[in-house]
């Protein structure tokens, strides 16, 4: 305990300037915690908005801990996923109006998250809101949601080849092709390229560095990987280091919590490492 009293015995400071100080401090820490140590809305279906506030809530916005969260006063389906940074994961729902009008409060934090899990769900939350438009209610697009799903970070050679194991190193040997999709438009795509696999790893070659959405297809047409691969120089390495904590973090939350979106996030997360890559100086997400 801290004493503010004089050698005499008198108050350093007046009570009423101590009760003020202390209700200042009171009031001010737990709103920068909140604007801190926010989650994100996910797989957003039907109408909802957090109490007080008339825009509806999109999937990729954020979300407070203990927020009330309120669906519109309608039947039907009403669901709503909430990721917080500390790894709780909550799914909402109702389909009565009687249901839907009690409301929904989302959890408190458990535990303080780290500043890697806030500045990761950051990212991941400003890609997903910028993808809206083909992507409204965060669901995948492309290949059969029944392909496997990989994420990886390769470093180019000189010839700008890579070589790419994980999920692809566990496909028989045999011929295949591939689509190859550059998310950067100056580089058109291509379809059906040969590849024989011959051994634990694959070798591609790529027309310079960026992200890439490659779906490898075996003999009956079937396609069997969809991967999101940011090529990088063996500069950008230090940049992309992060990526790999990413998908430990994700899956320990996971353990604890079971359903997060990993290859969701884990491509959200790779195009916001390859934007920031891009843009030297830039900030990092709020």
């Amino acid at each position: 305990m801290f004493s503010f009293r004089l050698p005499n015995g008198q108050p350093l400071l007046s009570r009423k300037v101590l009760v003020c100080g202390l209700l200042l401090a009171i009031g001010t820490g737990p709103l920068h915690a909140k604007k801190a140590y926010v989650g994100l809305a996910w797989q957003v279906q039907g109408t909802w908005q957090v109490e007080g506030k008339g825009t509806p809530i999109r999937t990729g916005d954020a979300i407070a801990p203990a927020s009330l969260l309120q669906p519109s006063n309608t039947a039907g389906s009403h669901s709503i996923i909430v990721l917080l940074p500390d790894g709780q994961r909550v799914l909402y729902e109702c389909f009565t109006v009687a249901d839907c009008a009690r409301g929904f409060r989302v959890p408190a934090l458990i535990h303080t998250p780290d500043a890697f899990a806030t500045e990761m769900l950051a990212r991941i939350r400003a890609v997903l809101s910028s993808k809206r438009a083909t992507e409204p209610d965060g669901r995948r697009t492309g290949p059969s949601t029944q392909t496997s799903r990989q994420e990886d970070v390769e470093v180019l050679d000189a010839g700008n080849h890579v070589r790419v194991a994980g999920l692809i190193g566990g496909l028989p040997k045999g011929n295949y092709t591939y689509d190859l999709r550059p998310l950067d438009p100056t580089y058109p795509p291509q379809f059906q390229l040969p590849l024989e696999k011959t051994a634990p790893s694959i070798e591609l070659m790529l027309p310079a560095a960026g992200l890439y959405s490659i779906t490898i297809t075996d003999a009956l047409n079937t396609p069997r990987v969809d991967l999101l691969l940011a090529a990088i120089h063996p500069a950008q390495s230090a940049h992309f280091e992060s990526f790999d904590r990413a998908g430990e973090t994700m899956e320990k939350w996971n353990d604890d919590y079971a359903g997060w979106p990993i290859d969701d996030f884990l491509r959200a997360y790779l195009e916001s490492l390859m934007q920031s890559a891009k843009t030297p100086g830039a900030g990092k997400p709020h």
